[in-house]
């Protein structure tokens, strides 16, 4: 896997640094579950630096803490400004949490329904466990961030190039091995790269959804969550 670091990635105008990449997943298999049922294969986490990596964290109760600052929905901080008062630009991805929610049946973690941030982790950790108790877990198609904060993105060939190199040199190995029932992808443009290898790892197991920011209209994204919602009752029903 190391193989795959040197991938173009943002640091301003150079690169992210490896252990940037190194640390998200570290966030990625602190919450894999034991026996993998259901796998959300997204697209990549956004891109970070080596100053937000070292930035200090208030500690968010109940949370593994395999790594420093990602911005990865596995890591508390990330969102939460508050508890990382020296990382700017720390919106997070509401959407994933609307979108897992909405599927699982439950309160969606956002500041309107949880204005106190103690409340709001908690929200977020619980539904984060309820999702690993039942065999889902959320992993990037792309080792390396293919998209940084404020909309910035590598190019159609990079993106390609970073997919099927993640894939190549990980993926294909270690994700098949972990034999999941179903294969839910997020990122209708991920499922147009890894067709051929989705195929033939998961023949007739996996299906693809948009981004949650790429459902256009209510009626995109009803059906959305209504496939992923009918993927957890399938592949990995709750106790």
């Amino acid at each position: 896997m190391a193989e795959i670091w040197g991938f173009p990635q943002w640091e301003g105008q150079g690169l992210e640094p490896p252990e940037v990449a190194i640390a998200v997943e570290a966030w990625r298999q602190a919450w894999r579950p034991e026996r993998l049922r259901l796998l959300l294969l997204a697209e990549s986490h956004m891109a970070g630096s080596a100053a937000e990596l070292a930035a200090p964290l208030l500690p968010a109760p109940g949370w593994p803490m395999p790594a420093g600052f990602a911005r990865h929905l596995y890591c508390p901080a990330y969102g939460e400004p508050s508890l990382a008062p020296g990382v700017t630009r720390n919106a997070g991805t509401p959407q994933y949490w609307g979108l897992l929610s909405a599927a699982e049946g439950s309160t969606a973690p956002t500041r309107a329904a949880f204005p106190a941030v103690e409340a709001r982790l908690a929200a977020k950790l619980g539904l984060l466990k309820r999702l690993r108790r039942r065999g889902v877990w959320l992993t990037d198609a792309s080792l390396v961030a293919v998209a940084g904060p404020g909309g910035a993105r590598v190019s159609p060939a990079a993106y390609a190039a970073a997919l099927r190199e993640s894939w190549r040199l990980h993926h294909g190995v270690v994700l098949p091995a972990l034999d999941p029932a179903g294969v839910v992808v997020i990122g209708l443009a991920v499922a147009k790269v890894l067709r051929t290898e989705l195929d033939a790892a998961f023949p007739g197991r996996w299906q693809a959804v948009p981004q949650p920011m790429g459902a256009r209209g209510a009626a995109a994204a009803a059906a959305m969550v209504g496939a992923l919602a009918e993927a957890l009752r399938r592949h990995a029903p709750g106790d």
